[in-house]
């Protein structure tokens, strides 16, 4: 997965939007939102961790199996800013 392709960018939308009302976005939370329904939990552990190795946001997560178990952003970096101006 590229992290310019449509999954990674409407995840990355969809934090931003998010911490708008609460402290921090946990995976499960990406998996529930509407906007992201579209997409496996695999796309989107994938898509996640992309996200959080590009430093778009503050983040921690935890890995099991090769697969993201954990994820928890409190966070949108100037970085992240920056892409989601450049990915209108």
């Amino acid at each position: 997965m590229d992290i310019n392709s449509a999954c990674p960018v409407t995840i990355l939308k969809y934090i931003k939007k998010a911490l708008r009302t609460k402290d921090k976005v946990s995976f499960n939370d990406v998996i529930g939102a509407s906007e992201c329904k579209k997409y496996t939990v695999k796309e989107i552990g994938t898509a996640l961790e992309l996200i959080r190795r590009h430093k778009l946001v503050t983040a921690t997560s935890k890995f099991g199996c090769s697969e993201l178990l954990e994820f928890c952003a409190t966070s949108v970096t100037e970085e992240g800013e920056a892409f989601l101006r450049s990915n209108k």
